[in-house]
C-alpha cells in the first residue's frame, strides 16, 4: 500500500481533477493512499460520473430516497409522510460520514449517485443495504466501508 506524501490536494492525484476538485474529499492534503485514488478513478469510469451534484434545491421526495430510516433496533422503516425538510439530516440517525452526490452523464443532472462512508457494523450494514445502497471498493479510506445508491428520476 503506497501513500502519497505531498502538499497537493487529493483531487490533483486523480485522472479527473475537475470532477473531484469541489468535493470534501478532494480538498484534503497529505497521506492519500494510491488505492483510494485508483478507486476514485474507477468510480468515475464505471458509473459515468459527470460532476459533483448541487443538492441545495433537491426536493423532499428526492431526499427521502437518499436517507436511511430505521427503528431503535436498526430495522428498516419507511420515512414518515409528514417529515419536513429541516428534519432531514445527512446522517439520518446513523454515523454516515461525508456524504457526496454525483451526477451521471447524459441525464441532465437528474440521475445521480449518493455516496457515503461508514465503519462497517452488522447492525447498520444490513439496514443500509435494505435501503438500496450497495457496498463498493473504498473511495475515502481503506478502513471504512463505502456505500452508494443510484437514484434515477423514474424511481423518485
Amino acid at each position: 500500500m503506497t501513500t502519497q506524501l505531498d502538499e497537493r490536494q487529493y483531487y490533483t492525484f486523480t485522472n479527473y481533477p475537475l470532477i473531484f476538485m469541489n468535493c470534501y474529499w478532494g480538498k484534503h492534503k497529505y497521506n492519500v493512499e494510491n488505492i483510494i485514488i485508483e478507486n476514485r478513478n474507477k468510480f468515475v469510469e464505471k458509473y459515468d460520473i459527470s460532476s459533483n451534484k448541487d443538492t441545495r434545491n433537491m426536493s423532499q421526495k428526492t431526499k427521502k430516497k437518499c436517507f436511511i430510516f430505521h427503528d431503535e433496533c436498526y430495522n428498516k422503516i419507511e420515512p414518515p409522510k409528514n417529515i419536513h425538510i429541516p428534519c432531514f439530516k445527512w446522517d439520518a440517525g446513523m454515523d454516515r460520514d461525508h456524504i457526496e452526490y454525483w451526477s451521471i452523464k447524459g441525464t441532465r443532472n437528474k440521475s445521480f449517485i449518493a455516496v457515503f462512508r461508514q465503519r462497517k457494523e452488522d447492525c447498520t450494514h444490513y439496514v443500509i443495504l435494505a435501503h438500496g445502497y450497495i457496498e463498493v471498493p473504498p473511495i475515502y479510506a481503506t478502513d471504512q466501508t463505502t456505500y452508494i445508491k443510484i437514484i434515477h428520476p423514474d424511481t423518485l
